[in-house]
């Protein structure tokens, strides 16, 4: 079972890579759009300007702890899953 308060260290975490090594990764990809909710990030790049598949090689070099996978849009459209708890 999780700790209580493995969400709020996992943010903090989170932030803090954000904070330190990650703005320099997405200036030296060129990378034009940063989001993250919770555990999601959503990046939007340029293909002529980006290459993706290096920027996700950086990612899952920043801590090795952690793995990072790439999902691309298909048909101009973002893959989101939802999910539903029933108490």
């Amino acid at each position: 079972m999780e700790a209580p308060t493995s969400s709020i260290l996992s943010e903090v975490y989170l932030q803090y890579m954000e904070n330190t090594t990650t703005y320099e990764l997405l200036i030296k990809h060129k990378v034009e759009g940063y989001f993250r909710y919770v555990d999601d990030i959503r990046v939007m790049y340029k293909d002529d300007k980006t290459n993706i598949h290096r920027v996700l090689e950086d990612f899952n070099n920043l801590a090795p702890s952690m793995k990072f996978t790439l999902e691309k849009e298909q048909n101009n459209k973002i893959s989101f899953k939802m999910y539903s708890c029933v108490y």
